[in-house]
């Protein structure tokens, strides 16, 4: 009612002013009106400007006052800092937090994840100190995230008396008793909480600090051994973007233009600033952002988001350090002991920087197969390729082996098997099945920032953070593997088989299911428009992640259309899609079912992986560096997948080193399991060649499928025999 009010007589000033022209242009005044036109023009203009600003006076109060303080009015001369403040504040203070909404962006999110951390960490009555604190908007804002009167005591803490005026009442009127506010220097001042601070805060304050390095040594004598600290602020970067830091790196314009324009204000942006931050503390969620302040995408305020921790070492580290990768844990510089699963690695390097997102989002070989012949036990060492990570978790479920090492060069894949550990460590079930059995959920960005994000490195963070969106409705049609199931989903609707589809995934006996296929699917499924998609090497890399050295091997024994119906048309035949073939529903309905899916999304072993999960160990490298850093006899299996298809045969020395280095890291007796698009692959001489003794496990017939899957042409065992010099 008072909104309609306010739009009535905002509706009321043109309408005055129609009237008062209708008069003017009245037989008595119009000979008044055509002599002084010019005049009579300036004053109407300027009368409907004051009678503007008198009836919307409330609504651009605000807007008004904040351009005049900033960038018309005076500052004079000042003898010292807080009397500088004091003068840029004092008239803006009482509408200094609706004037920032839109600047100051990034706030909540910062008190989120300090929220999340503290509530990961089980701080029992934590102590929270907010440098730079201003009016209190922080403190009363965490309220929402972490009630403050579970904080055994706040401290605010700013130099500028009309904001702490406005903090003091803020709080008063909130009733905390445990809040308190102290109108100090930041570097100077003195708390009774000195060494047991759990939480240090600064929200656009540190940039604002003359005495920056002092500052952030202070905060260091502050925090209590496992405290951390929480800043958002501006920034801009330095020339190089060889940080890796995702989307860190500022343009020329950018740097130089806002650099420049806040140091009027006497805010500071230096690039060393930050990175004098990150040489005292240690990342532990790091996130750079812009801030389309008023002209969306014209103007971008670079801004960074940043939670650390006190380093324990005395050299500059962006988050951990590598460690010995058949350690019992990935070591770390920071005092805050984190789930151990990623190890550090550089991602400036190009060899990850060429990928953009992950491959698979799901994986594609069948792990049923694999645990009737890997035989694990609890003293086994295990090196698997990352993918999707669905397979490393189907072995902690059913035989939690010592050690699991998952690598993978495309950091993408490690970051969604390290969202997976975490999702298993801090989610509920339903929360969980929502993103990866269904495939979408509609709050996957607040579940990250407050339940998952302790449990995820920076990099993961990052990557989920700017892509949090690929849960939002289909999960399963991201990556490249969902180009594939794309394909796939508008082959169906062309050819109006979509109720054939469903018949075919809900089918209650194979009979019934090998008829729906044959009679209804195939025919559409293996046209001549779809043989020659098949025959395109582009769609079999970009939609399958099939690469033109695999191509090879199967188009020894075929075409590749050959190829897709030796691997297909058993399929209905195996076992059925509705309680069984999870690979294939998921392919044609983009989503899981509790009666077919893999096994870590079931209830069962969703609980069983909560305590198992410290088993994983996430190397973002390649294979054959990855074993060189292993110690000689420290793996007893290795499940390599079908990557040895990928190397050229007629240029194969990496991959003879990767198996030299396989036959050194095997304990005797070590097993190594691949599979290949080729029957016979052209790489068993070289496990011949490093003492392994090479056994067909399964080697496919027309007609005849040796998995669920059933994509590739065979599966076999390399056995170590002897230890090789």
């Amino acid at each position: 009612m008072q909104k309609r009010g306010q739009y009535l007589r905002y509706a009321a000033i043109p309408l005055s002013f129609c009237m008062t022209h209708a008069a003017l242009r009245s037989s008595v005044l119009e000979p008044l009106y055509a002599q002084e036109r010019g005049h009579t023009m300036l004053w109407s203009f300027i009368a409907s400007i004051l009678v503007t600003a008198a009836v919307a006076w409330d609504t651009i109060k605000t807007p008004f006052l904040f351009m005049y303080s900033c960038f018309i009015m005076p500052l004079g001369q000042h003898k010292d800092l807080q009397g500088r403040l004091e003068a840029f504040y004092q008239g803006q203070a009482s509408i200094y937090d609706a004037s920032r909404t839109r600047l100051l962006r990034g706030r909540s999110t910062m008190l989120k994840l300090c929220a999340a951390q503290l509530k990961e960490q089980k701080v029992a009555r934590p102590v929270w100190i907010d440098l730079g604190g201003g009016t209190g908007w922080n403190i009363e804002k965490m309220n929402e995230f972490y009630p403050i009167e579970n904080f055994e005591k706040v401290i605010l803490v700013d130099l500028t008396p009309s904001l702490c005026k406005i903090a003091t009442e803020r709080f008063h009127r909130r009733g905390w008793k445990n809040v308190e506010v102290l109108c100090q220097d930041a570097v100077t001042f003195r708390t009774s909480a000195e060494g047991r601070v759990s939480l240090v805060t600064m929200s656009y304050s540190l940039s604002m600090m003359p005495q920056y390095h002092a500052v952030v040594d202070r905060v260091l004598s502050l925090l209590a051994p496992e405290g951390f600290m929480g800043v958002t602020d501006f920034y801009v970067s330095g020339k190089s973007s060889a940080s890796g830091d995702l989307n860190r790196h500022c343009n020329w314009l950018t740097r130089n233009f806002w650099q420049n324009w806040f140091d009027l204000d006497h805010i500071h942006l230096a690039p060393g600033r930050r990175d004098y931050l990150e040489y005292r503390f240690s990342t532990i969620r790091s996130l750079n952002l812009r801030n389309h302040f008023i002209v969306p995408y014209l103007i971008q305020i670079p801004y960074y988001i940043w939670l650390g921790a006190p380093n324990t070492e005395t050299f500059s580290s962006a988050s951990s350090v590598r460690s010995t990768s058949s350690s019992s844990s990935a070591s770390s510089t920071s005092s805050i002991v984190t789930r151990p699963w990623r190890l550090d690695y550089d991602p400036s390097l190009a060899q990850h920087t060429q990928f953009r997102s992950y491959i698979y989002a799901f994986t594609w070989e069948d792990p049923r197969v694999d645990l009737e012949y890997l035989n694990l036990n609890s003293d086994d060492v295990m090196m698997v390729i990352t993918s999707a990570g669905d397979n490393a978790l189907e072995y902690a479920i059913q035989n939690c082996p010592k050690r699991i090492h998952c690598v993978d060069m495309n950091p993408c894949q490690n970051h969604l098997m390290e969202l997976k550990l975490a999702g298993i460590a801090s989610l509920a079930y339903k929360d969980f099945w929502a993103m990866f059995g269904d495939g979408k959920h509609p709050n996957f960005k607040s579940l990250l920032h407050d339940k998952i994000s302790p449990h995820l490195s920076p990099y993961a963070f990052q990557y989920w953070d700017q892509n949090h969106d690929r849960f939002k409705h289909s999960f399963y049609k991201t990556g490249y593997s969902g180009l594939a199931l794309g394909i796939v989903e508008w082959w169906i609707k062309l050819n109006g088989i979509s109720s054939d589809v469903h018949a075919l995934c809900h089918a209650n006996t194979i009979a019934e299911q090998e008829k729906i296929w044959r009679e209804r699917i195939q025919p559409v499924l293996f046209t001549p428009i779809v043989r020659r998609i098949m025959d395109n090497p582009v769609v079999m890399w970009n939609a399958l992640g099939v690469p033109m050295n695999q191509i090879n091997m199967f188009l020894e024994d075929g075409t590749t259309a050959d190829y897709m119906e030796n691997t297909l048309n058993p399929i209905a035949s195996h076992s059925l899609f509705k309680t069984d073939e999870y690979f294939y529903y998921l392919c044609l309905t983009r989503h899981y079912t509790s009666t077919s899916c893999p096994s870590y999304l079931t209830r069962d072993g969703f609980t069983a992986l909560k305590k198992n999960l410290d088993c994983f160990r996430l190397h973002t490298d390649s294979i054959l560096s990855t074993l060189e850093s292993f110690a000689d006899g420290y793996l007893t299996k290795l499940v390599v997948m079908d990557h040895m298809d990928w190397f050229d045969p007629n240029n194969n020395d990496e991959l003879d080193q990767e198996i030299r280095q396989m036959a050194r890291s095997l304990k005797p007796g070590g097993q190594v399991y691949y599979r290949s698009a080729g029957k016979y692959p052209w790489y068993n001489r070289l496990f011949e060649k490093h003492g392994f003794s090479v056994e067909a496990l399964a080697i496919r017939e027309r007609g005849y499928s040796i998995d669920r899957v059933n994509m590739y042409a065979s599966f076999y065992k390399a056995t170590l025999q002897q230890k090789q010099q």
